[in-house]
């Protein structure tokens, strides 16, 4: 499970600078660390806040922080101008022309209820603010959509003609797929991930082509290994899409899935993605 530290750290994508901030609540406890970044977004020529509040903070702290003239006007003290860009592209942009957008995200260590998230969020509308809390109910919330309801199986051959636009088309219906090419990372082990996301999805779409059909390899692995738990768990998993085969090359390769009712690509990827995607979304609840 992933941490609210590991979303502020991860889910800026713009150019930030970062700071430590130490407050104290008035007693002899030690300070509080606060983390606050500044990120830029070069093509929108905008600015705005993140920042990250342990859970030793309470509210106080919070209210503290966003009265301070520095998040206000949105700098940092004695930083000087200076000009920013990314490695790749040759745009730079002088820091003193970025425009505060008023946004700040709280990253709330600490589960808060929605009577203390709207008090923080009314408090930061006082001052001018749009605020966006992320707290551990919000990570736990992301953690679950998150992964993936599908398993797409099939002969990397098919990626190019039909597959990628499946898993893209979709991901736009917010029907997270594992696809290799999305769900693997440099470094990571094949078979280890293949097995977890065969595990852990509720249905696998196989994509019954002339190329998967003959491929003795993965293909043939991933179907064994979906036919069986289909076996172990009674349930219907296979989600079979036909792709340039006929009724008589399935019924050679498998004899029951040749009479399971699936879906033709020759429909085209939108409509066969909005069908998938009914059915996947239909067994979650």
């Amino acid at each position: 499970m992933s941490t609210v530290r590991e979303h502020y750290d991860l889910t800026a994508k713009a150019l930030n600078a970062q700071r430590e901030w130490h407050l104290r609540k008035g007693d002899d406890s030690p300070p509080i660390t606060v983390l606050g970044k500044i990120s830029h977004r070069l093509e929108e020529n905008t600015k705005y806040w993140s920042f990250y509040i342990p859970p030793e903070a309470d509210t106080n702290c919070v209210a503290y922080l966003l009265q301070q003239k520095s998040v206000v006007e949105c700098y940092w003290e004695g930083e000087p101008d200076q000009v920013i860009g990314f490695t790749d592209s040759p745009e730079r942009q002088s820091l003193s022309l970025f425009v505060f957008t008023k946004l700040i995200y709280l990253y709330i260590d600490s589960a808060i209820d929605d009577t203390e998230k709207t008090q923080i969020i009314q408090f930061g509308k006082s001052l001018g603010f749009s605020l966006r809390i992320r707290d551990r109910n919000y990570v736990k919330e992301c953690d679950v959509l998150s992964k993936p309801l599908a398993f797409i199986s099939h002969d990397s051959r098919d990626k190019d003609e039909l597959v990628r636009e499946l898993a893209f088309e979709l991901s736009k219906l917010l029907c997270l797929v594992w696809y290799d090419e999305y769900s693997l990372k440099v470094g990571d082990s094949l078979s280890e991930n293949i097995e977890r996301g065969l595990k852990e999805t509720k249905k696998c779409v196989v994509i019954l082509s002339p190329n998967f059909l003959n491929n003795t390899g993965w293909g043939k692995a991933e179907f064994d290994f979906i036919y069986q738990r289909e076996l172990i768990e009674n349930k219907n998993i296979f989600l079979p899409v036909w792709h340039n085969v006929g009724i008589q090359e399935v019924k050679n390769y498998n004899e029951k899935i040749a009479g399971r009712l699936g879906l033709n690509s020759a429909e085209g990827v939108p409509t066969l993605a909005r069908k998938l995607a009914e059915v996947i979304k239909n067994d979650m609840h």
